[in-house]
């Protein structure tokens, strides 16, 4: 067994590392030990050999990497990857309390700290878009938690940096499309505000009944995730992937519909617009109904107060 683990960490191994690691004697022993750590850290978590030493091999740096790791920390990581409701559900349990800490001081306008610790759980666990998740960096050589409070306060960071380039406006969505430069505001205002609205509700005309139901819950009637659980009898993981894919197809089909009447040249900056409010525009359709088109063409005319809580 402990012959085909060291076959399986040395195929993943970076070739800058395989030399040495290839001719270290105490490879078997190291491999056995970091094993036994992770079991006696996390008992609550079946350790896959194999899987988990090809996985700790795609993340170590260096030759010490191995006896300094935190072996338990590295197995709850690679649990939570893999979608394991144990591992998640430790990973609630003991990490994100713990990470939440990091948010001590005052928040920036318009974010709260339930916000913060679910963009902290679509960053760590999710896929968003061409991004892995964040957690699929984490190599082992801090402790989870410590390195969890980190990315805490650099999603806080990122958060400000992008309210301090927001343009205020009573136009909301298309007053955005000043920061892209290339197209102007006024001519957005006149020729796209029908189209993005006629798009974007064909969009979300798509959806699934259940995702229709589960945006409705989420952005009108501020249902949080656990609650969103509760209500679709699943795990609040679930919910947040759900949300996320949901939030992804509207944007694929707003930009397939947007496609049939706007040029290339102009399309690529308007969907940045439509991608850094897509949370007031769904708010803002799903507010409006059924009613006019022109009705759902300003989403953030919707105030702060009705943002979703997450």
């Amino acid at each position: 067994m402990t012959e085909a683990l060291r076959d399986v960490f040395l195929a993943q191994l970076a070739p800058r590392l395989r030399e040495a690691f290839t001719d270290r004697p105490s490879l078997d022993e190291e491999l056995r030990g970091v094993l036994e750590r992770a079991g006696l850290e996390q008992p609550e978590l079946e350790v896959d050999g194999p899987g988990f030493v090809a996985h700790l091999a795609g993340r170590v740096a260096d030759e010490a990497a191995l006896p300094t790791l935190h072996a338990g920390d590295a197995l709850l990581a690679f649990g939570c990857l893999l979608g394991d409701p144990t591992a998640l559900a430790i990973f609630e349990r003991d990490v994100v309390p713990r990470a939440q800490q990091a948010l001590r001081g005052s928040l920036p306008a318009g974010l709260t700290t339930d916000e913060v610790m679910q963009r902290l759980r679509v960053r760590l666990l999710l896929r968003e878009g061409e991004r892995a998740p964040a957690l699929t960096s984490y190599s082992g050589r801090g402790a989870l938690v410590h390195w969890c409070r980190a990315t805490t306060v650099r999603l806080v960071q990122e958060f400000a940096r992008a309210q301090q380039r927001e343009v205020p406006s009573e136009d909301g969505l298309l007053e955005a499309a000043a920061l892209t430069r290339d197209l102007d505001v006024s001519l957005l205002k006149q020729r796209f505000a029908p189209a993005f609205a006629s798009a974007f509700k064909a969009a979300l005309a798509q959806l699934s009944p259940r995702d229709r139901r589960l945006l409705q819950l989420h952005y009108l009637e501020g249902m949080r995730a656990e609650e969103l659980g509760r209500v679709f009898s699943t795990h609040r993981t679930t919910v947040w992937r759900w949300l996320t894919q949901c939030r992804e197809q509207l944007l694929r089909q707003t930009r397939a519909e947007l496609q049939k009447t706007v040029a290339d040249a102009e399309l690529s900056s308007l969907m940045n617009v439509v991608h850094s409010q897509l949370d007031l525009s769904i708010s803002r359709v799903l507010r409006a109904g059924p009613g006019e088109p022109g009705s759902e063409a300003a989403p953030s005319s919707v105030g702060p107060g009705a943002r979703a809580r997450s």
